[in-house]
């Protein structure tokens, strides 16, 4: 990338870390989910950039993919286990980071231990590195700590208007060969569980995050009120990952939506859970690849 787009980058990730940092404030005992959530999506647009998803905010056994739903009444549980991802965009460039906040002491060494492999595995960063060995280190401190990372969530590539782009990094060794590339920009988010989880996530009957599936956009085979909701979406959220309480009167055109995610032109983020019920810890930075190593922008 030049450097408006690296200036671009860091300051997304300035401001995700920003909103990071503003989650340990804000995520207690009784706050409802969807003040959580709006109180870090209007940091992110207060400081005049775009959230890259929705916040998620996601509570035990709840891995990925949950943000609230319009009229969304939940609170944070006590002694619950809360993740909060967040992704900031800045004229098309990314920065995705998580935490893991601890209402229960006994799961805070769960939270330590995916703190810290995240650390260790930015530590063995630099060009040319197959991803598979970042995923052994993550497994090896993640075991270490008497944890079990979860094998099917990974990081991943990011590139511009592409939050998922090409390149995966797991959380466990594997035998792939793929290797991370000098200037690209990749995302490391460590999961675990505990030693008696299932060590997998599986897609609960839930969603509440959708991406326009652009690759799929034939306008000419769809009735004018479908094409006037896809035109909406794409011109709002430009292909990123977006939630219907984003979407204003969402109520009005709710079957609409839900009949094109049917035809497959809209892609659904299905809630995803720990296979036994088991919490589930996160930690993510964005990085860059350096010359000597990387550089971490969140």
């Amino acid at each position: 990338m030049d450097d408006a787009g690296l200036d671009a980058l860091r300051r997304a990730g300035r401001i995700a870390r920003k909103a990071r940092e503003k989650s340990l404030s804000i995520v207690r005992e009784g706050v409802s989910l969807i003040e959580v959530c709006s109180l870090l999506e209007g940091l992110i647009l207060d400081e005049g950039a775009k959230p890259a998803f929705p916040c998620n905010i996601c509570i035990n056994d709840v891995a990925a993919h949950y943000t609230p739903m319009i009229g969304d009444t939940s609170i944070i549980p006590s002694r619950s286990l809360v993740k909060i991802d967040i992704g900031v965009c800045v004229d098309g460039y990314i920065a995705d980071t998580a935490i893991s906040i601890s209402l229960d002491m006994s799961l805070q060494p769960m939270v330590e231990a995916v703190n810290s492999a995240l650390l260790e595995a930015v530590k063995i960063v630099k060009p040319g590195i197959q991803a598979s060995m970042i995923g052994g280190v993550i497994q090896r401190v993640i075991t270490s700590r008497g944890f079990k990372p979860i094998r099917n969530l990974t990081g991943h590539e990011i590139a511009r208007y592409n939050l998922h782009a090409g390149l995966s990094i797991p959380n466990i060794q594997t035998a792939r060969s793929e290797k991370l590339q000098l200037n690209h920009v990749y995302a490391i988010e460590p999961f675990a569980t505990t030693s008696d989880g299932g060590g997998e996530v599986v897609s609960s009957n839930t969603t509440t995050i959708y991406r326009l599936n652009v690759e799929k956009l034939k306008f000419e085979k769809l009735e004018e009120e479908e094409k006037k909701l896809l035109e909406l979406i794409y011109g709002r959220f430009n292909g990123l990952p977006y939630t219907p309480r984003w979407i204003p009167d969402f109520e009005k055109f709710s079957k609409i939506h839900e009949r094109i995610a049917r035809m497959g032109k809209i892609y659904s983020y299905p809630v995803l859970v720990e296979r036994k019920g088991k919490p589930v810890a996160q930690a993510e930075h964005t990085i860059i690849v350096t010359e000597r190593g990387c550089e971490v922008i969140t």
